[in-house]
């Protein structure tokens, strides 16, 4: 929900962000309560900043015992959303106080954990994250889990970058903090890590999965079946997916978008080709469990052309709280109720998928394709101070200072 808040309300942005700094301690303790440095931020947050998040919180249904699940201690993606939050949120506002508020010193943090969750494989000359669980639930404790070695990485280029700025400018707060948490001497080791992070590529020689990037080590060699394959195995409507024991667990059915993600994400990176590849191979093998996933498949529907799959999917986001259809249960817990984040999706499908708005240092871009049925689509968005009227029709665009 950021997003519409960032080019709507940018007060209401920030407060999110310092709600991030307010609650780094809880971040620092769990970090610590797992042996590692920095800040690992919680998946179920309290106001506290620790996690309510448990290791035991999927039901089976046919035990009525709890399952141990890896949501909260192996999600590590969370802190790289917490620096992607405040690197988008001065981007859009040029606001940079709030790194003075301790936002500099939050994604400094996230980092150090980062550094200290890596590990370095000689042989391969490179750094990997693993026993990691992505945003795709069901592939729990893998290694090299690709959207999440890409936001660790973003997390140390952000981190560098801001520190670089803030050396040449010789900031005395910023300089302190770094003080404070012996950043200094970290920074050789992050500048090296940042170089050899192994990012997952898309695949070249395998003719069966040209262009697609594997989601995580292995994944390729996982069962791969139809969705309805998968579905005919279950014994119960309400039985949980994942787990160590789960119908999808063994195969490469994903709950939800993670490479289509990473994509959508860090859509610059990657060419037509790619995005067009992986949306084909990943669009049958994702469930789409979660009420986060039919934004992302829009978006990236939008972006390779994919039209009518679009509008299918901002119908499903949208309609997430009015349909009912929506996932109800996990195990015997119930996940049903109200999807604040699948209504922050559905304004990211409209304005940056429909009318493909972006704005890059300051700068607004479009790139619309307008679903047949709709005429025209206005919006606003208030851009570092000033607001903008943006008007979108099938013929063009206008972008008029309010």
């Amino acid at each position: 929900i950021l997003p519409y808040f960032l080019y709507t309300d940018p007060g209401t942005a920030k407060n999110f962000i310092r709600y991030r700094i307010k609650t780094l301690a809880g971040a620092l303790r769990k970090a610590k309560s797992y042996g590692y440095i920095g800040a690992f931020y919680a998946w179920e947050s309290q106001e506290t900043g620790d996690d309510a998040c448990s290791d035991y919180n999927v039901t089976d249904v046919f035990t009525k015992r709890p399952l141990r699940t890896y949501f909260k201690d192996k999600q590590i993606h969370i802190s790289a959303a917490v620096v992607y939050a405040i690197k988008e949120y001065i981007d859009a506002t040029e606001d940079y106080s709030i790194l003075l508020e301790g936002g500099f010193e939050v994604i400094a943090e996230c980092a150090l954990f980062y550094l200290s969750r890596c590990v370095y494989l000689p042989l391969r000359q490179r750094y990997e994250f693993h026993d990691v669980t992505g945003p795709d639930e069901y592939h729990e404790r893998v290694d090299n889990n690709a959207y999440t070695n890409r936001m660790a990485l973003f997390t140390f280029e952000t981190l560098l970058t801001y520190w670089d700025d803030f050396l040449k400018d010789d900031n005395t707060f910023i300089l302190n903090t770094a003080k404070k948490i012996k950043l200094e001497k970290y920074i050789p080791l992050m500048q090296d890590v940042a170089k050899k992070i192994y990012i997952p590529q898309p695949e070249s020689d395998d003719p069966h999965h040209h262009n697609v990037i594997p989601q995580f080590d292995g994944y390729f060699s996982l069962e791969d079946c139809s969705l309805n394959d998968v579905k005919k195995r279950l014994l119960d409507p309400k039985e949980y997916w994942g787990g160590a024991n789960g119908v999808a667990s063994q195969t490469q059915i994903s709950k939800q978008a993670d490479v289509v993600l990473m994509l959508a994400v860090f859509d610059d990176e990657y060419g037509k080709q790619v995005k067009d590849a992986n949306y084909a191979y990943y669009l049958p093998r994702t469930e789409h469990g979660s009420s986060l996933s039919s934004c992302m498949y829009g978006l990236l529907a939008c972006r390779t052309g994919n039209k009518k799959d679009a509008y299918a999917f901002f119908k499903k986001t949208a309609e997430t709280d009015l349909s009912g259809d929506s996932k109800q249960f996990a195990g015997l817990i119930y996940i049903g109720g109200t999807h604040p984040a699948a209504e922050g999706g559905t304004w990211i499908m409209v304005v940056n998928g429909f009318c493909g708005y972006k704005c890059r240092n300051g700068e607004i871009s479009l790139s619309p394709d307008l679903p047949e049925s709709w005429k025209s689509v206005t919006f606003t968005a208030k851009v570092r101070g000033t607001d903008y009227l943006i008007t979108v029709t099938k013929e063009g665009y206008e972008i008029c200072r309010k």
